[in-house]
């Protein structure tokens, strides 16, 4: 199996954003105590691991969910940080100001992670081969 640089950057970005979502999931079930959430960010970290699986084993289709899942993720957070701090909504235990450092991790993994899809997407290399 052979990947380009920028291959092998986007999967070792994943896998520290899969730990850090562990994280997350780990945070909120036994510290915040919000089973719902856990669940939610569950299922969006699970949406990670599968598309990177379809990417690895030669789907193009697993780059391009990557790449919109990361682009929703983006758009939601915002969301969710604007409505927060303009205190339209109670985030509760979830305050964007309290949880600064998780937020700014969530939106760098995201960046950093539509700009490796992106260029190896760009990239001629980008195919997973088995050399025989």
């Amino acid at each position: 199996m052979e990947l380009s640089w920028s291959s092998k950057a986007l999967v070792a970005t994943l896998l520290f954003r899969m730990l850090f979502g562990g994280y997350l999931i780990g945070m909120d079930q036994y510290s915040f105590n919000d089973v719902g959430s856990a669940l939610t960010v569950l299922v969006i970290y699970g949406l990670i691991g599968v598309f990177a699986t379809l990417f690895l084993s030669g789907k193009r289709f697993g780059l391009i969910a990557i790449i919109t899942l990361d682009a929703v993720f983006i758009v939601l957070q915002s969301v969710f940080a604007i409505a927060s701090l303009s205190k339209i909504t109670d985030p509760g235990l979830h305050d964007p100001i309290a949880n600064w450092w998780a937020m700014l991790l969530m939106f760098m993994f995201s960046i950093l992670t539509i700009a490796l899809a992106i260029k190896t997407k760009r990239d001629t290399n980008t195919s997973v081969r088995i050399s025989q």
